[in-house]
């Protein structure tokens, strides 16, 4: 049975809060393990307001250090001393992050009852990060007004699952099972046993990759080829192409180019511009271009 793999959204207006809408900020949960991209502005009120523990949350990933997308970071870090954590945190993003909160700590006086662990990260160059044997999560660069680095996560199965009846026909014993579910031989009578004979297909593995904020740009579509889900931010809606142009992000018609030429078939919509109240308008106008469009809205899980 595959383990789950699901997203949360807490956050997705652009600029500020409005309209009842917070900015950037997410729960990626891979069989219980709780990872947040990007910290908005309200993002610890949204993880209490939807149930989240957010004492399961070990990794931070920061798309860039616009407000926006960070500003909520302070607070939520200190609020975890505040409650006696003693788990290590671990914050991954652009240079300059560790300047931005250490300054902030510096001038609040802050202390932790926890080990902080900022990883800084050069935006242009991608990176792999290991999470645990099962997940990794690569970085890419993206083009916006500052550095800034978009996020896959990806499963990795590096494990089989036994057919039942196996057990049974070879008399497998307890190490037996275990050698074969990380793909090694057993042997019966001098001869090795096929493994088709023993395990049952490999689950196809996933990945969920996020792309906010950046312009329009098909230099992204190598890093999130074949994504199983995909974030693309959609500031605006397609007539104002030339205002997403101006200020490096994408409208509604350009993410949903991207996700068809990366071969996705499923896009969550976000990071709306405030001058849109009624978010029904980017699914009626999207989804006879892609149908397995997905409108963001906060609250609301999407399975990968």
């Amino acid at each position: 049975m595959a383990k789950k793999f699901e997203v949360t959204l807490l956050g997705v207006n652009s600029a500020f809060p409005i309209h009842g809408r917070h900015p950037s900020c997410q729960i990626v949960n891979y069989d219980d393990q709780l990872i947040m991209i990007d910290c908005g502005e309200a993002s610890q009120i949204q993880l209490s307001k939807y149930s989240i523990k957010k004492g399961k949350i070990n990794h931070i990933f920061i798309s860039h250090l616009h407000g926006d997308h960070c500003y909520g970071l302070p607070g939520l870090i200190t609020s975890f001393s505040l409650q006696g954590r003693k788990t290590k945190l671990n914050i991954h993003g652009p240079f300059g992050l560790k300047k931005f909160l250490e300054g902030v700590f510096e001038v609040s006086e802050a202390r932790f009852s926890f080990e902080l662990n900022i990883l800084e990260y050069n935006t242009e160059l991608p990176t792999r990060i290991e999470i645990n044997s099962c997940l990794y999560i690569d970085t890419f660069p993206m083009k916006h007004r500052i550095p800034t680095m978009g996020f896959r996560v990806c499963e990795q199965i590096n494990y089989y699952n036994i057919q039942s009846e196996a057990i049974k026909t070879y008399a497998l014993t307890v190490e037996e099972i275990k050698s074969v579910k990380l793909g090694q031989s057993i042997f019966r009578k001098g001869k090795e046993v096929q493994q088709e004979l023993l395990v049952l297909p490999k689950e196809k593995e996933r990945s969920y990759s996020y792309c906010s904020d950046t312009v329009y740009d098909p230099d992204l579509i190598p890093f999130i080829s074949d994504s199983t889900l995909l974030y693309h931010e959609t500031t605006y809606l397609d007539d104002l192409e030339n205002l997403a142009k101006e200020r490096m992000h994408s409208t509604l018609g350009q993410a949903i180019d991207i996700a068809k030429a990366a071969n996705i078939d499923k896009m969550i919509t976000g990071h709306y511009s405030s001058r849109y109240k009624n978010l029904e308008l980017f699914l009626e106008r999207g989804i006879t271009q892609l149908p397995g469009l997905l409108l963001g809205l906060e609250g609301e899980v999407y399975e990968v």
